[in-house]
C-alpha cells in the first residue's frame, strides 16, 4: 500500500469519526423519554400555579422566572422526564439562559416566560384546554 492510499483511507476514517461525533451531540437517533400522563388533580394545580407565576411576573419579573422554572421541572419530574441537561427540551434550556443572561434583563425574562409557557402548555395543556375538560368532567 501506498502513501497517498494509506492517507486516503486516514482522512475518510477520520471524517466518519467527525461526523459521528457530531450526530451524537445534536441528538439525532436519541429516543425521546416516553412520559406519564399527568392526572386532574396535578394539571389543575400545575395550571393555577402558572396563572399566578404570570400574574406575578409584572411586580416581580425575576421571582416569577425562576418560579416558572421550577414549575416546569416540577412537571416534567412528575411525568418522568430524565432531566439531564442534554435531555431537557430546548424551550427549557434557552430560557434558563434568557432568563439570567441576557443583556436586557426584563425582555430576557419576558421571552424566558414565553418559552416556559411553550412547555407548560406541551406538557401539561393550555389553562383553556384544562378548563374544557373541567366542565366535561362535571356535565
Amino acid at each position: 500500500m501506498d502513501t497517498g492510499t494509506l492517507v486516503a483511507i486516514l482522512v475518510v476514517a477520520l471524517i466518519v469519526v467527525v461526523l459521528l461525533l457530531l450526530l451524537r451531540a445534536s441528538g439525532v437517533g436519541r429516543h425521546r423519554p416516553k412520559l406519564r400522563s399527568l392526572d386532574p388533580e396535578s394539571r389543575d394545580r400545575y395550571v393555577r400555579e402558572w396563572d399566578l407565576i404570570e400574574m406575578k411576573f409584572v411586580h416581580s419579573p425575576e421571582q416569577a422566572v425562576r418560579e416558572a422554572e421550577s414549575l416546569v421541572l416540577s412537571v416534567l419530574r412528575e411525568r418522568g422526564h430524565p432531566l439531564t441537561e442534554r435531555d431537557l427540551p430546548e424551550e427549557v434550556r434557552r430560557a434558563h439562559k434568557l432568563g439570567y443572561s441576557s443583556k436586557d434583563r426584563t425582555e430576557g425574562m419576558r421571552q424566558a416566560l414565553l418559552h416556559y409557557r411553550a412547555v407548560v402548555e406541551r406538557m401539561v395543556g393550555p389553562a383553556d384546554e384544562v378548563k374544557a375538560a373541567e366542565k366535561r368532567e362535571m356535565a
